[in-house]
């Protein structure tokens, strides 16, 4: 059968690059909307709750401004904060550094690097080698299928990055893959 809409929205969590926050509401509104008109969770324990993401995004002081008021980084952080605030067992992020400036990029993957490893899974598309540089395991997908896939191990970004360029270097020139 088919899972309702609002059941789905507490088992996946999304981030997309294009942060798709609601223009007119505040950070606050659009990160505690889903917990307490989805999920019905206690008003005073969601903003508890949202304020703590909100400092350890470094945007505590952006809770009542409006999406226009933002950069770029900080809309993607509020998205993130906003996806992880309904305890999602899935986040998925689409082209999330898509829009960013190369900082912003790099905070918010090491943002999901910590996520991550606090037991958070996230699922990201990504064209940007950077960006996949910094993931745990990596899938090469081509025409629809998994082309080739790889672990990070003890591997540096650096190392991965280098990994990843090889590969996708080889999935264009035809070649087998060699380990």
């Amino acid at each position: 059968g088919s899972m309702p809409h609002a059941e789905l929205c507490q088992k996946i969590g999304m981030v997309f690059q294009s942060y798709d926050l609601f223009p007119h509401m505040t950070v606050m509104e659009n990160i505690t909307l889903a917990p307490l008109q989805v999920q019905h969770r206690n008003k005073e324990e969601v903003l508890k709750e949202a304020r703590k993401m909100l400092s350890r995004i470094g945007l505590s002081d952006k809770e009542n401004a409006y999406p226009r008021e933002l950069s770029g980084g900080q809309k993607q952080r509020a998205a993130v904060a906003r996806a992880l605030i309904t305890n999602p067992q899935l986040v998925l992020a689409d082209e999330p550094t898509g829009a960013l400036d190369s900082r912003s990029a790099d905070d918010l993957l090491k943002l999901f690097a910590d996520i991550n490893r606090e037991g958070q899974t996230i699922l990201m598309v990504t064209h940007s080698v950077k960006a996949a540089s910094h993931a745990s395991r990596i899938l090469f997908i081509s025409d629809g299928a998994v082309f080739h896939q790889m672990y990070r191990g003890n591997a540096t970004s650096e190392e991965m990055f280098q990994k990843i360029s090889d590969t996708l270097t080889t999935m264009t020139t035809g070649g087998g893959i060699h380990d």
